[in-house]
């Protein structure tokens, strides 16, 4: 198994001198918008990156010692010549509650190297913004909550970014690689929050720049699809909407019971089948959960086989109706994964 390289995104707080945990749990201290880009290196089997780069922002005051691009240009550049070179998708990861900076690039690294797209791992970007990533249920979870709420505005300013450097690419550099968006848990509210920063900045921006949109035991309302000011303009954004729930989730249940949120969307599905969009699908994966995850049940996204396949194909664009290892429940709108 190669080398993993996964890309990130995030508004978090850079700590320079810290070489574990090179961004904290604090929003950058430009804003809770501003951003820094960078990459990070897997060994096989690795718990731990083994080396991160974080782009400069700074040019350099020396023209003739070399001019050095902003962090987003850079990180851009590199994106697509790993696209490019790599004929390998990418798919933006946006993380859930409770997920340490560096617990945010192992979770992404896992997507990359058990996620196959047409024979070959996906590339990886994900999007960290600033959860705790320490265990105290009550705190850390309404903390997250206010920061996620928060962080809408960088997730916006990230996808305008990623939108002008579309616009600007000349035809003869594209690669012809496709751009998905994975987001678990806690990740569907901070994208929830971006839909709406983006919708209030610029609401003709709202463009088809995703293939595949996935949302993974999303910790978000169950009628989040039947309004405007939560998700029910996110198909605009892709081809496809797929969310993977599973009703055993104990994270979930938890948000559900004791934090006084309505029923979660990633535990039983959508309030209403009916009422969904015509792009969204649901997939349900209680029966086979707990193989990733006999604890929680809420982080079936990796680790667990048929899962993993079932986003393999999803992610390559197969027909929901003809992906193999599935159960109809409602014709083009509800499946399950069989086991």
């Amino acid at each position: 198994m190669a080398r993993a390289r996964v890309f990130f995104i995030s508004n978090r707080n850079l700590q320079p001198d810290n070489k574990t945990a090179v961004f904290g749990a604090r929003f950058n201290p430009d804003g809770v918008a501003a951003l820094r880009y960078g990459w990070a290196d897997f060994e096989p089997g690795a718990g731990r990156a083994a080396q991160v780069n974080v782009y400069s922002e700074t040019p350099a005051k020396d023209p003739a010692g070399g001019f050095i691009k902003v962090g987003s240009a850079a990180f851009f550049d590199d994106l697509k010549a790993q696209m490019s070179k790599g004929g390998r998708d990418t798919v933006v990861f946006i993380h859930g509650f409770n997920e340490s900076f560096s617990d945010a690039l192992l979770a992404a690294s896992r997507i990359s190297t058990q996620t196959i797209i047409n024979g070959k791992p996906v590339n990886v970007v994900v999007f960290s913004w600033p959860s705790d990533g320490k265990m105290i249920p009550w705190m850390s979870y309404y903390s997250d909550r206010d920061d996620a709420r928060s962080s809408g505005a960088a997730v916006a300013r990230a996808f305008l970014k990623l939108v002008d450097f579309f616009g600007e690419m000349p035809e003869a550099e594209v690669c012809g690689q496709a751009l998905h968006l994975l987001a678990h848990s806690m990740g569907a509210y901070v994208l929830r929050n971006g839909l709406q920063a983006l919708i209030a900045k610029d609401p003709t921006r709202l463009l088809r720049v995703f293939q595949e949109i996935i949302l993974a035991a999303p910790d978000e309302d169950d009628d989040a699809f039947e309004t405007d000011q939560k998700l029910r303009l996110l198909p605009r954004l892709g081809r496809r909407v797929t969310v993977y729930h599973n009703e055993g989730d104990r994270a979930l249940f938890i948000s559900d019971k004791t934090k006084a949120n309505p029923d979660r969307l990633g535990a039983d599905g959508p309030r209403m089948l009916d009422l969904l969009p015509k792009k969204v699908v649901t997939v349900d994966c209680s029966r086979v959960a707990a193989t990733a995850d006999a604890t929680s049940r809420h982080t079936f996204f990796i680790n667990c086989p048929p899962v993993s396949a079932d986003l393999g194909a999803t992610l390559h664009g197969v027909d929901s109706a003809l992906i193999p290892n599935r159960d109809v429940i409602r014709a083009e709108r509800a499946y399950r994964i069989r086991g």
